[in-house]
């Protein structure tokens, strides 16, 4: 009798470490993009997103001096645009930097360069119309896309 609950416990054991083995669970790393920008002033910053979470319900676009992509956002020496971004519309103008329909809404304690950061509310009735001219006006689109090669551990 007690072969047969040793030989039980057993195949409920191996049962147990098979099952979770084939199981794939999911892989919660951050995801990332980054695009590196040079100023006129020959400084480079880089615009970073990152995703992550079950839902990729934190979806962050900073803009830093800092080229490593897996490293977060910062609060000391970013700029952050805390909100959804698939894609951010800017232009450089010397040691400023125009934001268009994206609110850098934080800015860093200390930046590691001088960078200014002015930001343009595009009206929701103008957006169709700055879409099909931004390029004439010296903007540019900046697509900040999620790839799943690009992950952070």
């Amino acid at each position: 009798m007690r072969l047969s609950i040793l030989a039980r416990f057993i195949s409920i054991c191996v049962l147990v470490l098979l099952t979770q083995a084939s199981c794939n669970y999911p892989d919660f790393s951050s995801e990332y993009a980054i695009e590196m920008v040079k100023l006129s002033t020959g400084q480079t910053i880089y615009f970073k997103r990152e995703v992550r979470g079950i839902n990729g319900n934190y979806d962050v676009v900073s803009i830093s001096t800092n080229s490593d992509p897996c490293k977060s956002y910062d609060e000391k020496t970013d700029y952050c645009i805390c909100s959804y971004r698939k894609y951010v519309y800017y232009k450089i103008e010397g040691d400023k930097i125009h934001l268009y329909d994206a609110t850098a809404d934080r800015s860093p304690e200390r930046s590691p360069i001088d960078l200014r950061v002015e930001n343009h509310e595009i009206h929701p009735l103008d957006r169709e119309k700055f879409e099909a001219n931004y390029d004439k006006q010296g903007i540019t689109r900046l697509l900040l896309e999620i790839k799943p090669e690009n992950k952070c551990h």
